[in-house]
């Protein structure tokens, strides 16, 4: 009961996170990315959760943590022993310590004005699931589209064609071209701005950028890729046994077929005997 408590009590935060930044112009369309984990059959990809569990422990571990997984559980995602401690003394702590994160609350409000989530649901705790997640991690700004916000207000003149081409471009309302003069005004002032975030602000800075990691199976390090990898593994982390409960679903579903298959024999036999 009081673990329960404390998931719901996670889940509750997180999804009152988003309140923090400006209020949320909507209508941003989140990534549509292909989970292969997803659907019934659905299955993680277990080189796709060695490089998340890298990306994780490398970055993610320094403001945020996975407080719900011990990095000696990371050898179901297929780590070796040597691994798994090569992961663990990366963040200063041991096989048998939580993915908790290396800073500390306070240090961290100090830093950011907020103590950065817990990421052991962060996958379950918001609409659009693993592609919010991927959204947050890839929907800053890029050099190009910094480049037209520098641009369109050059001239101090937002006109209708830059209006349209920067709300398309940046998930903008191009019915309010008062309060994107001002959210342009902010990203052109280094203000961290997310396509997917409600509100568009908040106090985390890009996370990742391509090459930020260097992976040791030598996969592509872009930041798509990274973020990919860190999603798949944080949905891994929010239900480590996904696949055992989809293989036990699949093995009822066919005791069930098989029995009602042979309820219906035993019912036309017996009654077949009967005249009507």
């Amino acid at each position: 009961m009081g673990f329960m408590k404390t998931v719901k009590t996670a889940a509750l935060l997180l999804a009152l996170l988003p309140q923090v930044g400006t209020a949320s112009s909507g209508g941003a369309v989140l990534p549509n990315e292909n989970w292969g984990f997803q659907g019934i059959f659905g299955k993680f990809d277990q080189g796709a959760l060695k490089r998340g569990a890298q990306v994780v422990v490398q970055v993610c571990l320094g403001c945020h943590g996975v407080k719900y997984i011990k990095f000696d559980q990371l050898r179901k995602i297929g780590l070796n022993e040597n691994e798994v401690i090569q992961l663990a003394e990366f963040v200063g702590k041991s096989k048998n310590d939580s993915m908790k994160s290396s800073m500390d609350p306070e240090s961290a409000k100090e830093s950011f004005g907020v103590v950065p989530p817990d990421l052991s649901l962060i996958t379950k705790a918001r609409k659009g699931y693993e592609n919010y997640t991927f959204g947050l991690l890839t929907g800053y700004v890029t050099e190009q589209e910094k480049a037209l916000v520098d641009k369109a207000l050059a001239d101090n003149n937002l006109s209708d064609t830059e209006i349209k081409e920067l709300a398309a471009t940046l998930q903008l309302d191009a019915s309010h071209p008062d309060k994107m003069r001002e959210v342009l005004t902010r990203i052109q002032n280094g203000d961290n701005f997310n396509k997917y975030f409600p509100g568009h602000f908040f106090a985390m800075p890009m996370p990742l950028a391509s090459g930020a990691v260097e992976y040791v199976d030598g996969t592509e390090n872009s930041q798509k890729q990274l973020a990919r990898d860190a999603v798949t593994f944080l949905a891994w982390a929010a239900e480590p046994t996904m696949e055992e409960r989809k293989s036990a679903g699949i093995n009822v579903m066919l005791y069930l077929v098989v029995f009602t298959a042979m309820l219906y024999a035993v019912k036309r036999r017996v009654w077949a005997k009967v005249h009507h």
